[in-house]
């Protein structure tokens, strides 16, 4: 005959079933992953009271109570209980009691708690699911707030404010000039550096509804080393925004880089970034599908679009991601917006180059005599040995439809690529104080920065006001290398604003009533 146990060994045995409504989260939380939400942590303990499933970002605690153990309606179950009363009804009283503090100190610190007995798991799991999907399923309202990370000199910023549908609360920007610039442009003081764990803690405390960046270049351009991620300083920043978006959760994303970024490494940087943000992070990526077997699928290619399709003659492939949270819209959804980016715009802003070139520009911008000399010899030994690198004339006779190349950040490249034939009367064999040699005497010129700035779309497009009237301009101080360098470093205005419109018909189509 087996022994009786004692108070202290029952206790003891109590104390150490650890996970004994682990079924019924089990059960719930494949339930969850049925219904396409993967984004919750299990028994997280950086949580007060160890939630059963948490979505972090969101603030939402769900526990899985079992009827017996946190005494469902306790007033007549306590009843039903007929041997060790005195050992069981204190412990579940306990119980009942921590429930209650948990719940409240969860609740006090802006956490939604939602509760479910065993009974309604096992039984009602359709009323389970819909609860938290009702709290997961808020939908965003316009104006949607933004905010612009890297923000440059807010040209992504400007071109989702265009729609007049996007309103900005933050932003981040650590390159002192272009701080300047952006306080100029915005009235906000942009300097911020997003890396920061105090920057982080700003946007978790910041209501806001979509992330914009233009994540730092350099390290996976053509023009630069090509380190990807292996540059500490900006090939990580790609990993400080990715986990901003876990942190925060926004309902939408829009990223951008050179079309380097998807062939850099071998596709491996690219696929990293794409996998981070679908399989870590749970995001739906347009251009991106899933296999049966739960591996991606997507051309990288499809991600690049260039600025000379949306309105502006200028040659400038670029790297675009538009993402959405899973967690605030179904899968069915989703996966029936557009499979592709935008590839074009409708109304041309500029035919070609000739329609914004400015006429009777200031000498300074005609080049030296011998520099020009030694851009036409260094070309020459370049095509000798096969090679196409080397200065270019952009609209030299017999180009049809004259466009720009990539204007870079680089500065002096960025304009070598760029000349323009501009014969004008007096420049020729002109000495000027900074120039080495007199003016050439072929007409030969680089692009000024205010022609640089419309084909950005910044100059005679993004600032215009309603009444016509241009208010794009540089803050006192701002000498000419570094206008060349925010242009260039900048995106194409009338390309993100149609990104933008893509992201609100995404937008519009998800909410729409079923």
């Amino acid at each position: 005959m087996a022994r009786k146990k004692t108070k202290e060994q029952i206790q003891y045995n109590m104390s150490r079933v650890r996970n004994s409504d682990t079924a019924l989260e089990k059960l719930l939380c494949e339930e969850l992953i049925r219904y396409g939400v993967t984004t919750f942590t299990r028994n997280n303990k950086t949580i007060f009271g160890k939630p059963d499933i948490a979505f972090i970002a969101r603030k939402i605690a769900v526990f899985c109570d079992g009827d017996f153990w946190h005494g469902y309606d306790w007033e007549n179950a306590q009843n039903e209980i007929k041997s060790n009363r005195d050992f069981w009804l204190p412990k579940i009283e306990r119980n009942i009691q921590r429930d209650q503090d948990v719940t409240a100190r969860l609740q006090e610190q802006g956490w939604v708690v939602l509760r479910f007995w065993g009974h309604e798991i096992l039984k009602e799991m359709e009323y389970c699911i819909s609860t938290i999907l009702d709290e997961l399923r808020v939908m965003p309202q316009p104006p949607y707030r933004t905010i612009d990370l890297c923000a440059g000199i807010g040209g992504i910023r400007k071109g989702f404010e265009l729609t007049g549908q996007f309103e900005n609360v933050l932003s981040s920007e650590i390159d002192k000039y272009a701080c300047k610039t952006y306080q100029h442009l915005f009235g906000d003081d942009p300097n911020r550096d997003l890396t920061s764990e105090d920057f982080k803690r700003l946007v978790e405390e910041t209501e806001y509804d979509i992330l914009l960046a233009g994540f730092p270049c350099q390290t996976f351009s053509r023009v630069g080393l090509q380190e990807g991620f292996e540059n500490e300083e900006k090939g990580q920043i790609f990993f400080h925004i990715s986990d901003i978006l876990s942190r925060t959760r926004p309902f939408a994303f829009f990223l951008e880089n050179v079309d380097r970024l998807v062939s850099h490494d071998e596709g491996r940087t690219f696929r990293t970034i794409i996998d981070t943000l679908v399989q870590k992070l749970g995001y739906y990526v347009i251009g991106v599908e899933r296999r049966e077997d739960g591996s991606l699928s997507y051309n990288p290619k499809a991600f690049v679009r260039n600025s000379r399709d949306f309105g502006v003659p200028q040659n400038r492939p670029r790297t675009y991601i538009i993402g959405f949270d899973t967690e605030r819209f179904s899968l069915e959804r989703l996966a029936a917006l557009p499979h592709e980016l935008p590839v074009a715009r409708a109304q041309e802003i500029y035919h070609d180059l000739n329609d914004l070139l400015e006429h009777n520009v200031p000498a300074k911008y005609y080049m030296a005599s011998g520099y020009l000399e030694t851009l036409i010899r260094h070309r020459a030994r370049q095509e000798g040995k096969g090679y196409g690198f080397g200065y270019r004339i952009v609209n030299a006779e017999g180009i049809e439809r004259p466009i720009a190349n990539t204007l870079l950040a680089t500065g002096g490249s960025g304009r070598e690529r760029n000349l323009i034939y501009d014969p004008q009367e007096g420049i020729a064999g002109r000495e000027l104080k900074g120039k080495k040699t007199p003016l050439n005497d072929k007409g030969i010129r680089v692009m000024t920065p205010s022609e640089w700035g419309k084909l950005q779309g910044f100059i005679n497009y993004g600032f215009v006001n309603a009444a016509g009237i241009d208010e794009f301009s540089f803050p006192e101080g701002i000498p000419d290398v570094q206008r060349y360098k925010q242009f260039g470093n900048s995106v194409t205005i009338p390309v993100i604003e149609e990104m933008a419109r893509f992201i609100l018909n995404c937008l519009g189509q998800l909410q729409e009533e079923q």
